[in-house]
């Protein structure tokens, strides 16, 4: 029985998904390992480059079927151990891969594990979040940045506070790299198809939590990533906009409509102090004053979506679960 089936969506990502295939021999060995690349129609001959792999098995789409729909397509197929999802932007590390199903297989109460993710430079991205919640969000929007480095930064797994050095049970880790206990899937597809992009990671760590199973952070080995390299081509500066409307999505059907009204309250408030007292002044003829505007355009967008929510709440789905 093979060990591990790795799945990778690609779009328009040709030279970066060629560097994460190239990577993927030595990160996954000894493993028996089935690669596959589902392509959403690329245009830059990301499917034709794959293929030149005889290891790898190609699918093409018709049409860009989005992330959570292709990467199911992706990692479906005979049973294996466990499920890797992997972003074609990063780079995994020798035996970077190998360790990650060892530890599944070390702790019998994991669903998922992933790994710590860097940047080019080899400095930490901040990839571990909480899920939504009004205390989160109180924290992030409502105290000052200097108590994110402390205590509340630990506590909320907040941006300049989290604790990246340390091996820990988290709520959801972005999946940029996810390595999936198939058992814990209980036969069904890892990522909800809700969504186009964006929630789908938080969303399966989610489900993992409530049927039992426990999502892990692992720094001991690093996985390089640059980030958002389909996400910044599909919406530009508008992939913010685009994460929070599929987030109230996901706040609508799992924590409910006052909840959601009070997050999306919350949140209003956080931006408007940042737009307030956040932003130093600048002359209009200086770079800094370009900048400025363009970061309070984008902000009053924000906050126009937030406050959206608050004067028309959203109700529950049919069929959501209570939390």
């Amino acid at each position: 029985m093979t060990d591990v089936r790795v799945g990778i969506v690609s779009w328009n990502t040709a030279d970066l998904l060629r560097r994460c295939l190239d990577a993927l021999p030595a990160a996954l060995a000894p493993l028996d390992a089935e690669v596959v690349v589902v392509d959403n129609a690329s245009q830059d001959g990301s499917a034709d480059m794959a293929a030149e792999c005889d290891w790898v098995r190609v699918l093409r789409n018709d049409d860009n079927r989005g992330y959570a729909a292709a990467m199911n397509q992706a990692l479906a197929g005979d049973p294996v151990r466990a499920l890797i999802a992997l972003n074609p932007d990063t780079l995994p590390a020798p035996g970077s891969l190998a360790h990650l199903v060892r530890r599944l297989d070390d702790e019998p109460s994991l669903g998922l594990v992933a790994p710590r993710l860097v940047n080019a430079n080899g400095s930490v991205q901040h990839s571990v979040y909480r899920f939504p919640s009004l205390a989160t969000a109180a924290a992030v929007c409502l105290v000052p940045a200097a108590g994110h480095r402390r205590f509340l930064g630990r506590r909320f797994w907040l941006e300049g506070g989290a604790p990246h050095d340390r091996r820990e049970t988290v709520d959801w880790p972005i999946g940029a790299v996810h390595c999936i206990r198939t058992a814990a899937l209980d036969g069904k597809p890892p990522y909800s198809e809700r969504s186009f992009i964006y929630t789908e990671d938080m969303d399966l760590c989610w489900r993992l939590w409530r049927t039992g199973w426990q999502v892990e952070y692992d720094p001991s080995v690093a996985v390089t990533h640059v980030g958002n390299a389909s996400g910044e081509q599909a919406f530009g500066p508008d992939r913010t906009l685009r994460w929070l409307h599929e987030t109230y999505g996901w706040m609508a059907r799992e924590r409910g409509a006052l909840r959601t009204w009070l997050w999306a309250a919350i949140n209003a408030v956080g931006v408007a102090l940042d737009m307030l007292t956040g932003l130093p002044r600048a002359l209009p003829s200086t770079p800094a004053a370009k900048q400025r505007r363009y970061v309070i355009r984008q902000l009053s967008r924000q906050l126009q979506v937030h406050l959206h929510h608050v004067a028309r709440p959203a109700r529950r789905p049919p069929g959501a679960v209570p939390s």
